[in-house]
């Protein structure tokens, strides 16, 4: 529906109106005189009316004339009240007097006052008893009365409706039922005609309210509120539900619902018959759905500033439906603090609550049951999915739900739509043009302003939380606002570091709950550099060691135990993580170790034995009926006795095979051609397992690379995997390159990593790596011993050391095993069926 087609006193009468009152009266303030209308006339029919007839002759401000229509005295009594001097009241037709116009002159546009008009009414209407003209009432059959010979011969109508009532309540006393009827009609005359109606239907009171006048149902209701028992509010004779009957429908009471089916028109908009909910501003109908499209209907968003259909008002105010705020109360069913509806009843209820009230019923679509959305012109219930308007979408042509209609009368799907320039608008706040999510703000906007109104504290931030507000801005707006609707707890932690004290730290999140939650915070601060990197494995393994070491039941065991964490376990990992981070094995392994304590301290506890009187004699029973257990408590027994806690105590450990752990030379370069000329193959997939393949780098050094690693001299890549960096092969090199101008794209203020996790500051997790590598064939730890046999055979244990970034002792260890004791397996890992296809990264040249 276009809006340059509809006249200006339709779109924006409030303007017209003071632009016409200003010509008349200048000392008036504009903003005063659009108050004055808004106050004076609520309903936007009336002021566009009102607009109208400004609009074509102003005169009717300042001339009085008795031909006026009602809506220009309203308005120019309003004025007047306000300091208006130029205005003219409105004479009378017959009297000439300036009073209020309360008729109309049979075939004529005169108006007359309430002076004139008992005058006439009296000539009119001769008492049908004496004949004088002093009209009052009318009696049962519709004779005119005057005072002196009043309708039932002035008998009072209370006594008969108290008569009436008791008939069905005998309980009820006549003083309450008085107070009931005086406080629906208080009017003598009227009390008599609903007298008279209950006389001719008692049934009215009994369950046919429906077929009475209006106040009928109103009786019923305040003679329940008072006691009555045996009175029946009718439900809707139309549709049967207990609903307010506040229409009428061919002569009778009904709902709101029945009362617009009836209404049924051929929408302007749409073409669709459907009851008329609006009119254009030419008077042609709409229906429900195409009435929030009438341009007539919108107005400016006191917001977002955009023109649209105005949902509900805060004040002075007009909101449009994405501006306004549902209010917030604790729901009556679920218990949840949510935008509810109904909160002025008492009992109020949320959104996906009052989505569980709508009935479910079998849909005549699909045949399934489901929440009933439409009806069928029979009353047959259908779902949303069967219930919505499928026509061809004017743009791609497909069958589907049509989401809009533009204002070329385009009809576009969802996905059409989202894509058409119509559904992009300037941002209020910053002014790019875009989809807009809210109140008038693009999502970057949008979240701004939400993530502001939850770390705030009586309208303002405090300083130490800005940081947290930097950080998690740096990301795109559209993923603030979905992270902070997908998990409610988010909001309420982001709330509680905004009421808190101090800085935020690693040890003020620490002390939120709940942990997964707090952790997924923890990542995007670190990220935008809100909060220091730390090693989280570590942390988490110092909260959960103390907690562990508490299951120790004998309290001197379990003060040698904290100890052994304190001053080996901690200390050891701590020194380690200043020179690379914990690696996941590492932590299971020393809970297992621990595990594994715990177990046997607990065991001589049961036993009446005391951690320091433990024998070998002791310790091999309980080795022998758990024999698995013996090398995870071998490390706490060694330095239980070397600290003189215990005697010395020893575990036999088993060599693991070794050369189980090998892979065939052929099989080898089969993987790496493979990664080269897969193409479904992923880049960080073929970088990972060449680099495991060829340099024997495990799961946790590869996951551990950053952007820094790399160097490009010249036309080279190098990649720092020890002290020397090494020059990767190609194609390996323009693998590296595609991670590196990766991780330098992405916006972060943590470490750039060339293999990222699913999380900001964390990168890709061992285990995924490992299981990534092995739907490709290659299992990590026998590509790297096989690596390492091969490089061990051919080079230097230092250089191996140097380049591969391995301990010295651990190249000389496998320099030993290639060379003297495994040369079985060095024949294995050596073993080649056919040549090298990729000479280039280090193969042999031919078998």
């Amino acid at each position: 529906m276009d809006a340059s087609a509809v006249p200006r006193h339709a779109l924006e009468p409030e303007a017209v109106i003071a632009e016409a009152v200003g010509a008349v009266e200048p000392a008036l303030d504009p903003a005063l005189v659009r108050a004055v209308v808004t106050a004076t006339f609520p309903v936007g029919t009336q002021r566009r009316r009102l607009a109208e007839l400004l609009q074509q002759d102003p005169s009717w401000l300042t001339q009085g004339r008795a031909e006026s229509p009602s809506i220009v005295e309203r308005f120019i009594g309003a004025l007047v009240k306000h300091g208006a001097t130029q205005v003219q009241p409105l004479r009378c037709g017959i009297c000439g007097q300036t009073r209020r116009l309360v008729g109309m002159l049979p075939d004529s546009e005169v108006r007359f006052c309430a002076k004139c008009e008992r005058a006439r009414r009296n000539k009119a209407n001769p008492c049908a008893v004496c004949g004088r003209p002093r009209f009052v009432t009318r009696d049962r059959e519709g004779r005119p009365r005057c005072p002196a010979h009043p309708p039932d011969d002035g008998a009072d109508p209370l006594e008969g409706l108290c008569r009436l009532v008791q008939l069905f309540c005998p309980a009820l006393t006549e003083k309450a039922i008085v107070e009931a009827v005086r406080a629906v009609e208080p009017v003598t005359a009227r009390q008599r005609k609903l007298l008279w109606a209950l006389e001719d239907r008692p049934d009215l009171l009994t369950g046919q309210g429906a077929h009475g006048p209006p106040k009928t149902l109103a009786l019923i209701t305040a003679l329940q509120e008072r006691g009555a028992v045996g009175l029946v509010v009718p439900p809707c004779p139309l549709c049967g539900r207990d609903t307010p009957l506040s229409r009428t429908r061919e002569g009778v009471r009904c709902c709101a619902e029945c009362r617009s089916a009836s209404r049924t028109a051929q929408c302007a908009r749409c073409g669709r018959d459907r009851p008329v909910m609006g009119r254009t501003h030419d008077g042609r109908p709409l229906c429900q759905a195409c009435r929030y499209h009438n341009p007539v209907a919108h107005q400016v968003c006191a917001q977002c500033g955009q023109r649209r259909y105005i949902q509900a008002r805060e004040g002075d105010r007009p909101l449009c439906q994405r501006c306004r705020a549902a209010p917030t109360a604790t729901c009556s069913e679920c218990g949840q603090e949510r935008p509810c509806f109904y909160i002025s009843t008492g009992t109020p209820v949320c959104i996906p609550c009052t989505r569980k009230r709508r009935p479910r019923e079998i849909c005549v679509g699909c045949r399934r049951e489901n929440i009933v959305s439409y009806r069928t012109a029979d009353g047959e219930p259908l779902c949303s999915s069967c219930g919505a308007t499928h026509r061809p979408c004017t743009d791609c042509g497909r069958t589907l739900r049509i989401n809009a209609v533009t204002a070329d009368g385009d009809e576009l799907c969802p996905t059409c739509w989202i894509k058409h320039p119509a559904h992009q608008q300037p941002c209020r706040a910053c002014g790019t043009t875009t989809h807009l999510h809210h109140r008038g703000l693009c999502p970057d906007c949008a979240a701004h302003e939400r993530l502001s109104e939850i770390l705030s504290v009586d309208g303002s931030m405090r300083p130490d939380v800005e940081p947290v507000f930097r950080a998690l801005m740096r990301r795109p707006g559209t993923s603030v606002l979905d992270w902070l609707k997908r998990r409610p707890a988010r909001r309420d932690i982001l709330r509680a570091l905004a009421q808190g004290h101090g800085p935020v730290t690693h040890r003020t999140l620490d002390a939120l709950s709940p942990v997964k939650i707090v952790d997924n915070l923890r990542q995007h601060l670190v990220d935008g550099g809100a909060l220091p990197a730390r090693d989280e494995r570590l942390a988490a393994l110092e909260r959960w060691l103390p907690e562990k070491s508490d299951e120790v039941q004998a309290p001197a065991s379990r003060k040698v135990l904290r100890a052994y964490i304190t001053w080996h376990l901690l200390r050891r990992l701590r020194a380690a993580s200043l020179r690379r981070p914990v690696t996941q094995a590492q932590v299971h392994g020393i809970r297992a170790y621990i595990i594994q304590v715990v177990r046997l301290l607990n065991w001589l506890h049961a036993q009446g034995v005391e951690l320091g009187s433990c024998t070998q004699d002791l310790l091999d029973v309980w080795l022998d009926d758990h024999p698995a257990r013996g090398p995870r408590v071998h490390g706490f027994l060694a330095w239980t006795g070397r600290k003189g806690h215990t005697q010395t105590l020893t575990v036999d450990i088993s060599a693991s095979a070794f050369t189980g752990q090998l892979i065939a030379q052929d099989a080898r370069w089969r993987l790496v051609d493979r990664l080269i000329h897969d193409e479904d193959v992923t880049v960080a997939d073929k970088a990972a397992g060449l680099l495991a393949l060829l340099f024997a780098q495990g799961s946790f050094r590869i996951t551990a690379l950053t952007a820094a690693d790399t160097e490009f001299p010249g036309d080279e890549v190098t990649l720092r995997l020890g002290k020397i960096p090494v020059q990767m092969p190609p194609p390996l090199d323009g693998y590296l390159r595609t991670l590196h101008a990766e991780a330098m794209a992405r916006d972060t203020a943590a470490e750039r990593w060339l293999f990222p996790g699913r999380f900001p500051a964390q990168h890709l997790s061992t285990g995924r790596l490992t299981r990534r590598l092995r739907l490709l064939g290659i299992r990590l730890r026998m590509a790297r011993n096989t690596a390492l046999i091969e490089l061990a055979s051919e080079l230097p244990a230092v250089v191996v050391s140097r380049l591969l970034g391995i301990h010295q002792n651990t190249a000389d260890t496998w320099h030993r095993l290639a060379g003297q004791d495994y040369t079985y397996a060095v024949e294995i890992a050596h073993r080649s069926d056919r040549p090298s296809p990729h000479p280039e990264l280090g193969g042999p040249d031919k078998p």
